[in-house]
């Protein structure tokens, strides 16, 4: 692993160190039916202290990382459930994209894909894992094969690797609207992994805005 990406581990946890003592003040006081999206990004929540704001796209890295990493490293665990795609996607690759999607193959069936061999240079995507969004799969599958094969040169484990490919590549973007009960999953989701408060890369997934800071500007 990178020392640039464990600096940045580092740094993050420093921060949120000085949250994570606060956990069980504001994210159960979290009320979901007095959250709102702040530029089609940012979940805000007023709590008793301030302001929680939540980064919508590093909250789900984070959901969808623990997700993967769990069904990755416990063989014990049930199959991840998926989505049927109504009509299957044919990728159409190069022989070298090929060969890198066939050495990621099992590993992406194993978080609730369902791809298959077709005949040479060929995959048919038959079903996706039910946390990642339509439409984009041919896409999201072909940036998770090149950015495994670019981690596990930093010699990360294939299982990190794929687990962090997938959060990043998979992930809801900023500028992608959420309904109600979307951000209330995605907060109730967060709270529920082992570590809400940074995303796998290291950033802070959360920031706390005490109400004496609001006040001292005005």
């Amino acid at each position: 692993m990178s020392e640039r990406f464990v600096d940045a581990v580092d740094r993050a946890k420093s921060y949120v160190s000085k949250l994570a003592s606060q956990k069980n003040n504001y994210s159960e006081n979290i009320d979901i039916n007095k959250i709102w999206q702040l530029n089609n990004s940012y979940i805000v929540s007023p709590v008793n202290s301030g302001i929680v704001i939540i980064d919508q796209m590093l909250a789900h890295q984070r959901i969808l990382y623990e997700g993967a990493i769990n069904f990755l490293l416990e063989p014990s665990l049930s199959h991840p459930s998926s989505q049927t795609l109504l009509f299957p996607v044919e990728l159409k690759l190069s022989q070298g994209d090929y060969s890198n999607l066939l050495d990621v193959l099992p590993f992406l069936n194993k978080i609730g894909f369902n791809l298959k061999k077709n005949e040479i240079n060929v995959v048919i995507v038959e079903s996706i894992p039910t946390d990642m969004l339509w439409g984009n799969e041919a896409e999201i599958i072909s940036k998770i094969s090149k950015n495994f094969k670019s981690l596990v040169k930093r010699e990360m484990s294939k299982e990190m690797a794929i687990a962090l490919s997938f959060s990043y590549h998979a992930s809801i973007k900023y500028g992608d609207n959420l309904n109600d009960n979307e951000m209330a999953e995605i907060v109730n989701r967060l709270f529920g992994t082992k570590e809400p408060f940074i995303c796998p890369n290291g950033k802070p997934s959360i920031i706390q805005i005490p109400l004496d800071e609001i006040k001292s500007n005005f």
